[in-house]
């Protein structure tokens, strides 16, 4: 076990053989603390074979387990470490025949379910105008994921039984093509454990005692399957961080966490508050913004604290735009010594395109962290190849890709319209393709993120109104997209950009958080739930908390009201507006829900 161990880390890797819950807030070494704690069972004479470890993300399982061989020398059998998925995937290889599946069955991934949705709907006569497929895709994962019952979770426009058949189809269709889809690898697995008691008690028997990682995002139908193979003994030890809950939107049910207790009676609740990342500056700022957690126990609730250096104070900037923002962080960076770490995060994928176009004017190496850049979404090639078709009809690539894309009948609507003189305003022109194809309806119909794409759509016609005309925009792309190539092939390691969603778990010396304003963070979805607006509360809180030495926190037009919460100390402010600064605590300039 490792020695640098805190007192607060050493007691929860040596509690006692009984449920165990280690409340970890951010940067207090919550990865560390459970390796010890499944390093400490193995000394303690468990079997490694007989210890289950769950983790969220492969990189978290890699992580784990090269610990665990670093600590433990010649380990003859090992832990089973990795996520739930990849858990449930073997689980179902091994008992494929009792789901009326062979070991070698595929698994779908999101398209390939997409496409089988698409179909069903065919067969059962569903207007594509008046129902869409991601909102059947989304019915489908609901159920899977325990959110509700087929019944209830019916697609809008459509009634309990017919949503009923809708699911009971696409079933049938999976077992036809000897598939599960990726919800199934959990749904699936319980579902044999409830139904075929010996198979469940031959895994308990196997698996003596398991540890979960980021035990707050758990969803109903992972919680069932760690109380089936947990048994009534509840050989279980979890780690997690109310603070941290940022995905109840895909299932995630913080009463899980908060139930513990009852759940497990008898369980120990170990507190970790020493956060070993980042200075007692961002700390204090990130905890003021965290309002007090009204829904956790006392036996929940923790301090965080650092020994670390105080460091640089906070910096609050105001910005008269998206592209100043993003010009201003592109020369921050710039200056930055070599070997420092930084990311720019985000709320949605649509920032990512003025910050990628300030960095590439630059020659800054980056890379977007878990998606695609912004000329690089398939929405933005197709509107672009319409707009270089609208100015060049004898480009036959553009043509070739409209046709293949989005079918020759939409195509020739387009190109039929740009036949009666219309001008080469980029604007109009976009209008013009959206309209004569269609394209929001066929987005919604054969993509499965419709509402991120319809976003980078949004900011794309943006950054087209600054252009009276089609020339100068197209070459202004071309040559940002050059630059983007020379970009790759100079260095991958760069500034990271990401959402706010994907950087959790990870950690960089600094951190700029974009567009902090009404209607991004929080984003204007949550504005009427009160839950949801909390959760974007939690979502700056995992923003800035990724920062190890330096926090920038960067927002234009209205501030969100969440920056209101900030600490007079240890900030600094700095306006680049022409206007006289305002305070944020100014009524007409900032929203406040506290």
């Amino acid at each position: 076990m490792e020695s640098s161990l805190n007192p607060q880390q050493k007691q929860a890797a040596e509690a006692p053989a009984k449920p165990l819950l280690i409340v970890a807030g951010a940067g207090t070494g919550k990865t560390r603390t459970l390796t010890s704690r499944l390093v400490f069972l193995i000394d303690s004479g468990l079997p490694p074979e007989s210890i289950l470890a769950i983790t969220f993300t492969n990189k978290a399982a890699r992580e784990m387990l090269d610990r665990v061989e670093g600590n433990i020398r010649g380990l003859r059998t090992k832990p089973y470490i990795g996520t739930f998925h990849s858990f449930g995937a073997r689980i179902l290889r091994a008992e494929a025949k009792h789901l009326n599946r062979t070991p070698d069955f595929i698994i779908f991934d999101e398209q390939d379910s997409f496409d089988l949705i698409k179909k069903i709907m065919k067969g059962m006569n569903f207007s594509p105008k008046e129902q869409k497929p991601s909102e059947f895709r989304h019915f489908v994962s609901a159920v899977k994921n325990g959110i509700a019952l087929a019944e209830e979770a019916a697609p809008p426009g459509v009634g309990p039984a017919t949503a009923k058949e809708f699911y009971e189809r696409y079933e049938d269709g999976l077992a036809e093509h000897n598939a599960f889809d990726f919800d199934d690898l959990l749904q699936k697995l319980v579902w044999l454990f409830e139904e075929r008691p010996e198979i469940l008690e031959k895994y308990r028997e196997r698996f003596r005692h398991i540890l979960v990682d980021e035990y707050q995002d758990l969803n109903n139908v992972q919680y069932a399957l760690l109380r089936l193979l947990s048994g009534s003994g509840g050989a279980l030890s979890v780690v997690g961080d109310a603070a941290q809950t940022i995905y109840t939107w895909r299932g995630s049910n913080i009463k899980i966490f908060l139930n513990f207790e009852k759940d497990w009676p008898g369980a120990q609740v170990v507190l970790l508050g020493e956060n070993y990342r980042s200075t007692p500056n961002i700390i204090a700022a990130a905890s003021d913004v965290l309002l007090d957690e009204r829904m956790l126990s006392k036996n929940l609730k923790y301090k965080l604290w650092t020994e670390n250096p105080e460091g640089e104070p906070v910096m609050l900037l105001e910005t008269a735009n998206e592209e100043e923002e993003a010009e201003w962080m592109a020369d921050k960076i710039g200056e930055m010594a070599p070997g420092k770490s930084a990311a720019i995060l985000y709320r949605t994928n649509a920032q990512s395109r003025a910050l990628e176009q300030s960095l590439l004017r630059r020659g800054i190496p980056y890379r977007v962290f878990g998606g695609l850049r912004f000329y690089e979404r398939r929405e933005i090639k197709d509107i672009l190849a319409g707009l270089r078709y609208a100015l060049n009809q004898k480009d036959a690539i553009s043509r070739e890709r409209l046709e293949k894309t989005i079918l020759k009948t939409r195509f020739r609507r387009f190109a039929e319209s740009l036949s009666e003189g219309r001008d080469k305003n980029p604007l109009k022109l976009i209008k013009l393709f959206l309209e004569s194809t269609d394209y929001l309806l066929y987005i919604e119909r054969t993509m499965t993120d419709p509402a991120d794409r319809r976003e980078n759509i949004a900011e794309l016609i943006r950054f087209a109104s600054e252009f009276k005309t089609l020339p100068p925009f197209l070459e202004q792309i071309a040559l940002l997209q050059s630059a983007d190539n020379l970009n790759k092939q100079k260095n991958e390691n760069g500034v990271v950009l990401s959402t706010i969603h994907l950087a959790k778990g990870l950690e960089f010396d600094s951190v700029y958080v974009a567009g902090i304003k009404e209607g991004l963070l929080p984003h204007a979805r949550s504005f009427y739930d009160e839950d949801a607006l909390e959760e974007e509360r939690r979502l700056l809180y995992v923003a800035m908390t990724r920062a190890k030495k330096k926090l920038v926190l960067s927002f234009y037009d209205i501030p969100s009201r969440f920056l209101s919460s900030l600490p007079e100390e240890g900030m600094i402010y700095e306006n680049l507006n022409s206007s006289p600064a305002r305070p944020l605590s100014d009524e007409e300039r900032c929203i406040s829900i506290d």
